[in-house]
């Protein structure tokens, strides 16, 4: 399943990834360890870049059996990665696929990579890029069916941890936030075994979303916890609203 989220370069000026997010349940693959790259120039995202992202991507697979990592759009330039057995034919069967959508101004070059260094260290989301893109899944599922994201309701966030020590001093902190515990959950063959469902009423606008997810992100790893998402009901006007 192809993914993306942004980073944010050394001047803070954010850029995208787009990750196959599957690769990692069995990263590094063994018998894929060249790193093919190919970089062409396109400054946004459009469909010409788009009908040439998918033709790559099936005929590197097809042709060489290599499998698409990532595309990180930077500095004007669309960075192509895919993991593959070897490297041979990759120059003449990746200039084809240009030429077939008019052509490009690009870099190429392969590289040995059995580690899959350049997808876990680079491509791949640490658990910030993770949460945001669950929380667009969530605020595009509300969208979808019309909601309000600016109106306010009440919010529900799912935390578990290794102890029941850990997770009452975690709930304690939150309370001072405005969280309440609204729900006790145990796992007994889980290594998170003691869960806690926090609720709070706010609004779901991207941002506020996006500072909540992190602050709850952060107070669970102090406790050696994790944090496993949210969801919510659809808003609803007060009365007299329009």
């Amino acid at each position: 399943m192809i993914e993306f989220y942004e980073l944010l370069d050394d001047e803070n000026i954010p850029y995208r990834c787009d990750v196959e997010l599957d690769l990692i349940e069995d990263a590094p693959q063994e018998e894929r360890p060249s790193l093919l790259w190919l970089f062409v120039k396109a400054d946004t995202l459009t469909e010409t870049l788009e009908s040439f992202t998918r033709d790559l991507i099936a005929t590197l697979e097809s042709s060489l059996d290599a499998v698409f990592a990532g595309r990180v759009m930077k500095e004007g330039w669309a960075e192509f990665y895919f993991y593959a057995p070897q490297a041979k034919r990759f120059e003449n069967i990746s200039s084809e696929v240009m030429t077939r959508h008019g052509g490009f101004v690009y870099e190429r070059g392969v590289s040995r990579d059995s580690k899959w260094e350049m997808y876990s260290d680079n491509l791949f989301p640490d658990p910030y890029g993770l949460l945001s893109i669950q929380n667009r899944h969530t605020i595009s599922a509300l969208l979808e069916a019309g909601d309000d994201l600016s109106l306010e309701r009440e919010v529900e966030h799912y935390l578990f941890f290794q102890t029941k020590t850990s997770m009452e001093r975690a709930v304690a902190q939150l309370a001072s936030h405005g969280y309440s515990a609204k729900e006790y959950v145990n796992d007994d063959e889980s290594d998170y075994a003691y869960g806690v469902v926090l609720i709070k009423v706010e609004a779901i606008t991207p941002e506020i979303v996006s500072d909540t997810t992190t602050s709850l992100y952060e107070s669970a790893i102090q406790e050696h916890g994790i944090y496993e998402g949210w969801s919510t009901i659809m808003g609803e006007k007060t009365n007299g609203a329009e």
